[in-house]
C-alpha cells in the first residue's frame, strides 16, 4: 500500500522550482539581455538583443523582432558570438534539467518507481547527486526529493558569465556604441531576461536547501502516525 504524503516544505520547495524554471525559459527565449540606447521619436520601442534573438528598429520607423542564429550553433561567429553559444548551451542545460526535476517530482505523487528504478534516484541523478540515498521505512510516495537542485542553478550561472564576454561583437558594437567591451554595455543597460535568469538560480539554490527540510518535514512522527492509522492522502502543514 502507498501513500501520498505532502508537507508545507515539499509543496514551497516544488513552487520555487516551479518558478526558477520558468525564469529561465523567459531569460531563454526573450531579447532582453541588453537594451540599447532609448529613441528619442519612440522611447517605448528599444532595440535590445538576448541569447539568439534581438529586436531592432527599422531605418523605415517599423520594429522587428526575430531570431538571429538562423544555423544555430553552426551560425557564423561574427553573426553569432561564440561566447553567446556557449550561453545558450548551459541556459539550455540548466532548464532542460530543472524541468526534468520538476516533472519527475509531480510524478512521485502518483508513482515511487518506474522502470525498476526509483524516481527519488532518477530525480537525484538528473540534478546530479553524489552519495546514496538512505531507504525509506514506509512505502510513502512524497512530494519532495532529497536531491540536490544546485547544477541546474550552476549551469545558468555559467551563462551569465558567458553572455558579457561576448559583448565585444560587432553587433552589440551597433547596438551599444564602439566602447562595449566584456562587461562594460557603453550605452546599453542590462534587460529584464538577465535579471529573470539571476533571480532563477538564487531560487534554485534556495530550493536546494528546501528540498533538505522537506525529506525531513516527510519523516515526522506526526507523518508516521497518520501513515499508520491508515490514511492514504497525508497533508501537514
Amino acid at each position: 500500500m502507498c501513500y501520498v504524503i505532502i508537507t508545507s516544505a515539499s509543496l514551497v520547495w516544488f513552487l520555487c522550482s516551479l518558478v526558477a524554471d520558468m525564469l529561465f525559459a523567459v531569460a531563454l527565449v526573450t531579447p532582453k539581455w541588453l537594451l540599447g540606447p532609448a529613441q528619442a521619436a519612440n522611447p517605448r520601442r528599444q532595440s535590445s538583443v538576448g541569447i539568439y534573438t534581438r529586436c531592432k528598429v527599422m531605418q523605415e520607423g517599423g520594429f522587428h523582432c526575430g531570431r538571429f542564429d538562423l544555423d544555430g550553433l553552426a551560425t557564423d561567429s561574427s553573426v553569432y558570438p561564440g561566447e553567446w553559444k556557449a550561453a545558450m548551451f548551459f541556459v539550455s542545460l540548466g532548464f532542460i534539467l530543472l524541468s526534468v526535476t520538476v516533472l519527475l517530482t509531480l510524478l512521485t505523487c502518483c508513482r515511487q518507481s518506474a522502470f525498476g528504478k526509483s524516481i527519488h534516484n532518477m530525480t537525484a541523478c538528473a540534478q546530479v547527486v553524489s552519495g546514496k540515498k538512505e531507504a525509506n521505512p514506509l512505502p510513502i510516495l512524497s512530494c519532495s526529493t532529497t536531491n540536490d537542485a544546485r547544477f541546474p542553478g550552476i549551469s545558468v550561472m555559467l551563462a551569465l558569465f558567458l553572455h558579457p564576454l561576448g559583448w565585444r561583437a560587432a553587433r552589440v558594437q551597433r547596438l551599444c556604441g564602439p566602447e562595449a567591451e566584456p562587461f562594460y554595455p557603453a550605452d546599453c543597460s542590462i534587460g529584464i531576461s538577465f535579471y529573470c535568469a539571476v533571480i532563477g538560480v538564487l531560487l534554485t539554490f534556495a530550493a536546494a536547501g528546501l528540498s533538505l527540510k522537506a525529506e525531513s518535514s516527510n519523516m515526522r512522527s506526526r507523518v508516521r502516525r497518520s501513515v499508520e492509522s491508515g490514511n492514504k492522502l497525508v497533508c501537514i502543514p
